[in-house]
C-alpha cells in the first residue's frame, strides 16, 4: 500500500548519489558545527580549573554550569540540523522545505497544536498519577526568577530542535526510504531504527540499554506512524515538541541529557516505568485523535 505522503518525495532529484552526498552534509552540519559551542564550553571549563565546574566524561553533562546555558550549547547542533536538511533538500534534491511536512500548500497549524496539546496533557496526567504514587521520588525545584528567564528560550529553543528531528527522521528519512519500497513497514521500522540510535547516547540509556532502546525505539514508531496515517508530519511535530517541553518545564530528572530549571525533579530515572507510561499515553493519543476526526487512511 502507498501513502500520499511518503510520495513526496518523488518529484524531486532522487538518484542515489545526492542521497549520500546529503547525509554526509548534514551529518558534517550536525556532528561537527553542532557541536563546536560544546568543544569551546569544554575547554573554557578545563582551563578553569575549577572542579564544581566540569564536563562529566561519564554522563557527558556539564555539571555545575548554568541550566540556560548548558541548554543552549547542547540545542545548538539541532539548529545545525535543520540548516544542513535544508541544503540538502532545497538544492540537492531541489524539492520545497514543505514537502517534508504535508501534501498541502501551507503547514497546519492547528493540527499542530492538536497533537501538542493532547499529548501535553494527557503527560501531564499520567506524570500526575506517579508522583501521587510516590511523591518520595520527585521535589519541588521551580525556582521564579530562572524559569520566567528559561520559559521565553525553551519555547522558542525546544519546538526547533524537535522540529529538525522531525523534519530529519520523518520526514527526509522516512520519504526516502519509501521510495524504494511498496511496504509501508520498511521506512517506518527503518526510520525508527535510525532514530533510536542516536538517542542511545543519552545518559538514561546507560541505566538499562535495552529498556531505552525499545523506548527510543517504540516513540520513533509511533511518530511515524501517526505521521503516515494523518498524511502529514503535522502531529508528529506538535508531540516531540510536547514531550521534550513537558521534560523541559514541568517534570525533569537528574543526569538528563537537556538539563532544565524544570518545577518538578525527578530523583531517580526508572526506564521501565516511563516506557509503561508512553505507551499508555501513545495508545490514548490515538485513541482520541482519530475518534475526534476520521485521518485519510493509509494503513
Amino acid at each position: 500500500m502507498t501513502s500520499q505522503y511518503l510520495s513526496l518525495a518523488q518529484p524531486g532529484k532522487n538518484v542515489w548519489w545526492r542521497y549520500v552526498i546529503s547525509i554526509f552534509l548534514i551529518l558534517f552540519f550536525y556532528q561537527f558545527i553542532g557541536v563546536i559551542p560544546i568543544v569551546i564550553l569544554s575547554v573554557a571549563l578545563t582551563l578553569d580549573k575549577n572542579p564544581a565546574t566540569q564536563l562529566n566524561p561519564k554522563t557527558l553533562q556539564f555539571e555545575g554550569v548554568e541550566p540556560l546555558l548548558s541548554y543552549l550549547v547542547l540545542n545548538f547542533a539541532s539548529i545545525c540540523l535543520l540548516a544542513g536538511l535544508y541544503i540538502s533538500v532545497r538544492f540537492l534534491h531541489q524539492r520545497r522545505m514543505i514537502t517534508l511536512v504535508t501534501p498541502h500548500e501551507q503547514v497546519r497549524w492547528k493540527r499542530i497544536f492538536q497533537g501538542f496539546g493532547l499529548y501535553f496533557l494527557l503527560t501531564f496526567v499520567i506524570s500526575f498519577v506517579g508522583i501521587v504514587l510516590s511523591p518520595s521520588e520527585y521535589q519541588l525545584t521551580f525556582k521564579p526568577s530562572q524559569f520566567l528567564v528559561f520559559l521565553p528560550i525553551a519555547l522558542v529553543i525546544t519546538p526547533i530542535q524537535t522540529s529538525a528531528e522531525e523534519l530529519f527522521f520523518r520526514g527526509y528519512l522516512l520519504q526516502g526510504i519509501g521510495l524504494k519500497t511498496r511496504s509501508l513497514l520498511i521506512p517506518i521500522l527503518g526510520s525508527s531504527l535510525l532514530f533510536m540510535l542516536p538517542h542511545l547516547l543519552n545518559p538514561e540509556a546507560k541505566l538499562n540499554l535495552f529498556l531505552m532502546a525499545l523506548f527510543y525505539l517504540l516513540f520513533g514508531i509511533f511518530l511515524a506512524v501517526i505521521t503516515v496515517k494523518d498524511n502529514s508530519l503535522e502531529l508528529a511535530m506538535g508531540v516531540h515538541a510536547a514531550n521534550n517541553l513537558f521534560v523541559a518545564l514541568i517534570l525533569n530528572y537528574s543526569n538528563s541529557a537537556l538539563p532544565s530549571p524544570s518545577i518538578v525533579t525527578e530523583s531517580r530515572f526508572d526506564p521501565l516505568s516511563s516506557l509503561i507510561s508512553f505507551i499508555v499515553v501513545a495508545v490514548i493519543f490515538c485513541f482520541v485523535i482519530w475518534k475526534e476526526r476520521p485521518s485519510n487512511r493509509a494503513l
